[in-house]
This record gives C-alpha cells, sequence and structure tokens, in this order.
C-alpha cells in the first residue's frame, strides 16, 4: 500500500503545520479525518496519550518506541539537521540573554557530539574563544584539530573565567564544585535532554543565570525543523517501500 492521505491531530507545535504543508508540496494529501488516512503524523516528544488516539494507525512521531510507528528521530539525516538548528538557536538565545558581543567572549563547550560540533563551527565564526570539555581521547584530538582548546571533566572544577557554559551531555556534570568554580556573571545554557547536566538548585543558590535550553528549534526555528521533519518521514516511506 502506497501511503498518500495523512492527517495532524495535533497542531500546538507549529512544527507539525510546517511539516504537513512540506508534505503537501511533495504530493501527498492532508486530511483531518484521521481514521481514514493512510498515515499520522505526530509532534515530538510524543505522548502516549497521542499513540492511543490513533490506534491502529500507521503514525510518524518523535521519540519513543510504539508498534505500527515510525520515530522520525532515529533518521540519521533528521538528527544531523536538527543538531544544526539546535545550535543556531542556541546561538541565538545568548544573543538574546547578554548585552555583550560573542566576539572574543570565552566559551566553554561540554561535549562535543553533533550539538557541539555545529556550535563550535558557528562560534567560531563569531571569534569566539572556544573551550571544550569532553572525555575521549579522539574527540580531544578532534577539538585540537579544530582550533579549540580541550580540557578533561576533571579540569571544571578548577577556578574559571568564561563567560558562557554550554552543556550538551545528557547527565549531570555541573555539581556544586564545578559550579562554585565559575566566575561571577557567567551565563550557562543547558541544551541537554532530560535531566540536563547541571544541578539547578546549586546554581540557584549560586546565583548563576541558568537557561533551559532544550527544544531550540521549536522556539527559533519552527518552520525548518517542520520541513525536515517531513523530509524524514517522506525518506521512511520511501526506505521502507510504505
Amino acid at each position: 500500500m502506497k501511503l498518500v492521505s495523512f492527517a495532524v491531530p495535533y497542531t500546538q507545535d507549529k512544527r507539525m503545520i510546517y511539516a504537513a504543508e512540506y508534505l503537501e508540496k511533495h504530493g501527498f494529501k492532508y486530511t483531518e479525518d484521521a481514521e481514514n488516512c493512510d498515515f499520522v503524523l505526530l509532534p515530538v516528544p510524543v505522548k502516549k496519550e497521542m499513540i492511543d488516539s490513533v490506534k491502529g494507525k500507521i503514525v510518524f512521531y518523535g521519540k519513543g518506541d510504539y508498534k505500527n510507528g515510525f520515530d522520525y528521530m532515529k533518521n540519521e539525516t533528521y538528527v544531523q539537521k536538527n543538531a544544526f538548528l539546535t545550535a543556531e538557536g542556541a546561538v541565538a538565545c545568548l544573543e538574546q540573554n547578554t548585552d555583550y558581543s560573542l566576539t572574543g567572549s570565552k566559551i566553554l563547550l561540554i561535549g562535543y557530539g553533533r550539538i557541539a560540533k555545529a556550535l563550535h563551527k558557528i562560534l567560531c565564526s563569531y571569534g569566539s574563544n572556544i573551550t571544550v570539555c569532553s572525555r575521549s581521547s579522539l574527540s580531544a584530538a578532534e577539538v585540537q584539530f579544530n582550533g579549540a582548546k580541550h580540557i578533561s571533566f576533571s579540569e571544571l572544577k578548577n577556578p574559571a573565567d568564561y563567560d558562557i557554559v554550554i552543556n550538551t551531555v545528557p547527565h549531570i556534570v555541573l555539581t556544586k564544585d564545578e559550579l562554585a568554580a565559575q566566575k561571577k556573571g557567567v551565563l550557562i545554557l543547558d541544551l541537554a535532554s532530560f535531566p540536563g547536566g547541571v544541578d539547578t538548585l546549586v546554581a540557584n543558590s549560586l546565583k548563576i543565570k541558568l537557561i533551559n535550553g532544550k527544544g531550540m528549534p521549536s522556539k527559533y526555528t519552527q518552520k525548518t525543523a517542520g520541513e525536515i521533519i517531513a523530509e524524514a518521514v517522506m525518506n521512511m516511506i520511501e526506505g521502507e517501500k510504505l
């Protein structure tokens, strides 16, 4: 069966609206009839009640593992493009929450996965002074090859003079010792998924400005974020021969 008609029952997330428009431009047919369509498009992160509301349908969703469903967040092209959008949103967020230029600013990136690498590239174009903290010797070599200073996680406890700290590691890495080592006025942007990488209670007690940066694409680049979701769905339909 070739999938043609689709429904988008949850449109509070504007990315879904843009995804639907993109699918229509590429030959798919939108319908409000979720019961009789070929497939249903759900947002990220999907909730169980959303899946339950369209039982028996082929579903494309973000984050989860459900029968008759396909997680577009497992599409490598989507993941890479979404990392770029996250990095772009992070820079926009920094510009909105600082009264100084990113040019020449001392910035620490924690982690060196897709998002951190994209951030490194963007911030280099601004002329930021970048340090990267990561675990593996391979990433350390890559960081240094890309022109940044590298430190280990144990060095996070040393007195620091970063203007901005950006975390991308999805477990707590900035605890009391690491946070106390930061200079007064530091801005911390936590991009990691739950539970994040910062002990928020300690950060608050130290009066550190901490920004929860989850979901950057949905805040700053909704149209493009929706379009790459649609692209991922189209690629999965073609790849699975649906």
